[in-house]
């Protein structure tokens, strides 16, 4: 080894000594490239390769100079190789060079080119000068950030995220110089002026490859929308932003809705079908408000189950009310509407006998008021039917077609009746398929029968009767004898008494006659309804 180098050495001189114009030269070609970060260093491994076309038993490396775009040479550069003699290198062979280098803080950040210088000498002892031309930039910053990137945890992959979902954002961050390096990193999640997520951390960049990672919730209180993601990372030479729009949605969509019928009849049963497209599998509230005339009748929710995947679900309707109805179907999570719909339909209800009074209107004559109600909202047609019957006796019974309006219709009929029996009565009324019903019974208290009486008014003084049946001149007559009689009675007792005052005495009543009180009834009288059938 000893005479190896005292050869080179030797070889050294005597290359010195030669005029430049008998050097040959040869060049080794690298695909590497050194990053130098300024008042730091950097090592690592050359590879380098034999670009002649001949082989060299040895080549001795002799030094390096740093130079600019411009040619110029650069100072405050120091570079420090492995092995300073590589030997047997073939044609094209590669071989590796260690080194270190490095720059003083004062060296302008940039590109520039290190120049490698070598000796070589081929087996014939030829000697050639060979030169290695190294990229080399120098650089201020010591990180050096990778492009940030996001997904969602659950379901990688997806250019959107799901309530209860979690977005993940990373990034690498590569230290080329040997401290480590203090840095802020935050997130932030908002939608305008909104921020829905925000956290912050205080990171250590160690020398090499360093990973930086967030995870942001999305939760089920955000609504559906296009929300910002923004990603920072700051320290005191420079910092990184990432910035990206994230679709936040629920997951459940009602595409459609179907009513199983548009008409049906009072008490029947109702269905609404809900169409829903679901990428997850989630419990929903169903609630179904159903209005008549802007009025609400019935408001009642329930809870449903939504598989993933194409859904049908049933809503019942309310039939329990007549008219047309609107009903207005949501569907809700923990308040949040999820979707809304209306469907319409109409109950129909067969007409109704409300009620019946009877009123009587003479001694055997008696007026009955039916009271019929159509709940729907147009004119419904009906057949009514009445059947009267007393001691077993059908007394009248007839049926006529109706057309009843909506709300209250009254019908009126009237009939002679037996006084004195019991009277049955029933009502009937068909329409829609039902048939109302309204029975009874009825009693007329016979008329009491007329009476005649007479009053006998008699006098002493003149011995003469007056009764009820004599003729109004001797009623006259006799009335006028008993007013002087009475007078001329009361003209003696004053004279007798000496006219003075006396006690003051009630009067004793007269009895009146009953001739001013007495009516005679009338005879009796019988109005036929042409508008009712004949008497059976």
């Amino acid at each position: 080894m000893r005479r190896t180098v005292v050869t080179f050495i030797l070889l050294m001189l005597v290359i010195a000594l030669l005029p430049s114009s008998s050097a040959q030269f040869v060049s080794f070609t690298t695909n590497d490239e050194i990053t130098l970060l300024r008042g730091d260093y950097s090592s690592g491994t050359l590879m380098l390769m034999n670009a002649g076309n001949f082989d060299l038993k040895v080549a001795s490396y002799r030094g390096f100079r740093v130079r600019d775009s411009n040619g110029n040479e650069v100072p405050g550069f120091n570079l420090t190789v492995s092995s300073t003699v590589l030997s047997d290198w073939k044609s094209h062979k590669v071989l590796s060079l260690s080194y270190n280098i490095s720059c003083s803080l004062n060296v302008t950040p940039g590109n520039y080119t290190l120049y490698l210088f070598f000796l070589a000498v081929t087996s014939d002892n030829s000697m050639y000068l060979a030169h290695a031309e190294v990229p080399l930039h120098v650089i201020v910053k010591a990180l050096e950030f990778e492009d940030a990137d996001t997904y969602v945890r659950e379901r990688p992959g997806s250019s959107y995220v799901l309530n209860g979902e979690t977005i993940v954002v990373f990034s690498h961050v590569h230290n080329v110089g040997h401290s480590n390096i203090t840095v802020e990193a935050t997130t932030s999640f908002f939608k305008g002026s909104r921020i829905y997520f925000f956290e912050n951390k205080t990171l250590t960049m160690k020398p090499g490859d360093n990973l930086i990672r967030f995870e942001i919730p999305v939760g089920y209180d955000l609504p559906e929308g296009t929300y910002r993601l923004e990603y920072r990372v700051e320290y005191g030479d420079g910092g990184y932003r990432y910035s990206r729009e994230i679709p936040v949605r629920f997951g459940v969509k009602l595409v459609g809705f179907s009513l199983q019928s548009d008409e049906v009849r009072l008490g029947e049963k109702n269905r609404a079908y809900l169409t829903l497209l679901s990428e997850r599998n989630v419990g929903l509230n169903l609630t179904v408000e159903t209005y008549r005339n802007e009025r609400i009748i019935s408001n009642i929710t329930t809870p449903v189950a939504v598989n993933g995947g194409t859904d049908v679900i049933e809503a019942e309707l309310p039939t329990n009310a007549p008219g047309n109805l609107t009903a207005v179907i949501k569907l809700t999570f923990d308040g949040r509407l999820i979707g809304i719909g209306n469907v319409s339909y109409r109950v129909n209800a067969p007409p109704v006998i409300r009620n019946v009074t009877y009123e009587r209107v003479s001694d055997t004559e008696v007026l009955f008021k039916i009271v019929i109600e159509n709940p729907n909202c147009g004119e419904v047609q009906g057949e009514f039917g009445y059947r009267i019957a007393a001691d077993g006796n059908v007394l009248y019974k007839d049926s006529l077609q109706s057309r009843l309006t909506p709300g209250a219709n009254e019908v009126s009929l009237k009939f002679e009746l037996p006084a004195g029996k019991v009277v049955e009565y029933e009502f009937t009324l068909s329409a829609m398929g039902e048939t109302s019903t309204s029975k009874g019974e009825l009693y007329l208290q016979p008329p009491a029968p007329p009476t005649t009486t007479a009053t006998t008014t008699t006098t002493t003084a003149l011995n003469m009767t007056t009764t009820s049946s004599g003729t109004s001149r001797g009623l006259w007559a006799g009335l006028v004898i008993v007013v002087f009689l009475l007078l001329a009675a009361g003209a003696f007792y004053y004279t007798r008494e000496g006219g003075g005052p006396r006690k003051r005495t009630r009067p004793r009543p007269k009895r009146r006659s009953p001739l001013g009180r007495f009516k005679r009834p009338k005879e009796p009288e019988f109005k036929e309804n042409r508008e009712l059938p004949k008497k059976r």
